[in-house]
């Protein structure tokens, strides 16, 4: 028994005295890290609380260091502008030369963006925001100086300094993954270049820096996700080349021809381009901004471009050929790569309307009269087929626009507008044979089914079709009256019976109105039954206000039993058997 309470006795004695060794060193180990500021783990272990003090001083705010750290940062940011003002004084003071005195302050001022990226490689993201707008406020005034107040820079020389400055600071924003740097480089950068275009009268050159950062900034977009740097760039760039148009529009440009158009150009290409590499290389959706962007550069950079090139007669037809070629190039990415790809209907939809707006005003410039109307029309055969053959009934849109297009520039809306409700005391002009191609080709269009993968409920597929028919039933309307009224009432302008006209018209709707309901009664032809009411109330319209007034009693019997008839028949003609699918 008492060698077994020795042993206990004796173990108890070895585990007090690794106890005491453990706590020696445990000492050690915090006093080493005391020593060195860094107390790791041992902060969590808690600690008796120290009672209570008068002398305690209590702990600063956070937001009191940040104030004096911001308002350190604001007084460093006097200081350095002090030393720009230094070099200002002597410089003024003929001390430095002009030259030597601009350059010293550009170089001064780049000393600061190199400050603000080594401030950011040290995690001092505000420190080196106030280094870049140092930059900013140094560089920028003291370009526009060089050029308003000094005069040793032109307008080229102060454009391409004013785009490496700011290359620069958006270079080290962009290593950095500073985007407040970015903001204070561009957004001065563009303030600064539309000052120098006021100042001097000169665009040209600066509308180049606009383009230019507007197409870095959506690159910068692109691939660090800084979305909004792009919009203010685009605006101003947009300006810019709007300015260029209106030199020329008032007859007053000290540029060449050739330059300007370039310049245009420039702002199309590079937005077209980048959205070409963004959605077919890199296989994304086209944005909210690629559209409106790409349709205001179509608009002042195309849409300026042809102007310029009419307005100076410099270059017209080679810009046509360039443009149509882009357009078909456009259909052609559309088809080959677009339309395979699954996700991308918005591409689809982008690239074909750019196709069609640049082959549409390309071939206005490149073709006239009878040949641009049978161009138009072929294109809209061809893109109606199309919407049947791939199953697009967006390119029914298409169609419908090449064939107002057409029907427009040979006369046939104008003819039958004239026929259907023109006054019959001025000649009426006869349909060329190419209005009456024209109206073939409408027709042709409008018997094209639609695909069968359209869904024939939605309006966005039947709209488009819907507005050929339009054009259909009112050009051969306006036709028939053309060719019944003046045999049956005289040359209209010579003499011609009203009451006769208005009954062949009355007569020409009722026709209308029966040919639009047999039409309506198959789902290819669905368009047709959406206008016969509209048809016979417009036909009772008609009577009303000139039939009553201007028919004599046996031509007013003809009008009122032709359209009581239509009113008879066309409805239930318009019934659509389940036998008549198509």
């Amino acid at each position: 028994m008492d060698n077994r309470l020795r042993g206990i006795e004796s173990t108890v004695r070895d585990l007090e005295q690794s106890l005491r060794a453990i706590e020696r060193r445990i000492a050690l180990i915090e006093h080493a890290l005391a020593a060195t500021g860094h107390t790791g783990a041992f902060d969590t272990i808690p600690h008796a609380a120290a009672p209570p003090s008068d002398d305690t001083v209590p702990p600063t705010p956070r937001y009191a260091h940040d104030l004096v750290t911001v308002l350190s940062y604001v007084g460093r940011t006097f200081v350095a502008l002090g030393g720009a003002y230094l070099l200002r004084a002597l410089t003024d003071s003929a001390v430095l030369p002009q030259p030597a005195g601009i350059a010293l302050g550009l170089a001064y001022s780049v000393l600061w963006l190199a400050m603000a990226d080594r401030a950011a490689a040290a995690n001092g993201r505000l420190s080196a925001a106030f280094h870049g707008l140092v930059t900013t406020i140094i560089a920028f005034p003291l370009l526009w100086e060089a050029v308003t107040r000094f005069h040793l820079l032109g307008p080229d020389t102060a454009s391409a300094a004013l785009t490496i400055t700011t290359a620069l600071m958006l270079a080290v924003a962009l290593r950095q993954r500073l985007q407040v740097l970015a903001w204070i480089a561009v957004v001065p950068a563009l303030a600064t270049s539309l000052a120098l275009v006021a100042a001097t009268g000169v665009v040209l050159p600066f509308a180049v820096v606009a383009i230019v950062l507007a197409l870095g900034t959506l690159w910068i977009g692109y691939g660090a996700d800084w979305v909004l740097l792009r919009w203010p760039a685009a605006l101003v760039a947009d300006l810019m080349v709007l300015a260029l148009v209106a030199r020329v529009s008032s007859r007053s440009w000290p540029d060449r021809p050739a330059y300007i158009i370039a310049v245009q150009l420039l702002l199309l290409t590079g937005y077209v381009a980048s959205v070409v590499t963004r959605t077919l290389v890199r296989g994304r959706d086209v944005n909210v901004f690629e559209v409106v962007q790409t349709a205001a550069a179509l608009t002042i950079g195309f849409g300026g471009a042809v102007y310029v090139a009419q307005a100076t007669g410099f270059g017209a037809t080679f810009l046509a050929a360039i443009n149509l070629a882009v357009g078909v190039g456009c259909y052609g990415v559309a088809f080959a790569f677009v339309a395979h790809r699954q996700g991308l209907r918005r591409n689809f939809y982008f690239y074909t309307s750019l196709g069609l707006i640049l082959v549409l005003v390309s071939t206005a410039l490149l073709l006239k009269g009878a040949a641009v109307a049978v161009m138009w029309t072929t294109l809209a055969v061809l893109t109606s087929w199309l919407a049947l053959r791939v199953s697009r009934a967006a390119l029914n849109l298409h169609a419908a626009v090449y064939v107002i297009a057409a029907a427009s520039v040979t006369g046939l809306l104008s003819s039958a507008t004239t026929a259907l409700v023109g006054s019959v005391d001025a000649p009426w002009a006869p349909l060329s044979p190419i209005a009456l191609l024209v109206l073939a080709g409408a027709f042709l269009c409008w018997s094209i089914p639609m695909s069968r993968a359209a869904d024939p409920t939605a309006v966005y597929a039947r709209v488009p079709r819907l507005l050929v028919t339009i054009v259909v039933v009112w050009s051969a309307g306006g036709w028939m009256v053309g060719l019944l009224a003046p045999p049956l009432s005289g040359a209209p302008g010579h003499g011609a019976d009203a009451g006769v006209v208005a009954t062949v018209r009355t007569s020409v709707l009722a026709a209308a109105a029966l040919a639009l309901a047999w039409a309506g009664r198959y789902r290819r032809f669905a368009e047709a039954a959406w206008l016969l009411y509209p048809v016979l109330v417009a036909g009772g319209l008609k009577l009303l206000v000139e039939d009553l007034p201007r028919s004599r009693p046996a031509t007013l019997f003809i009008a009122l039993a032709l359209y009581g008839g239509a009113l008879i028949v066309a409805p239930r003609l318009g019934r659509r058997p389940d036998s008549l699918a198509e």
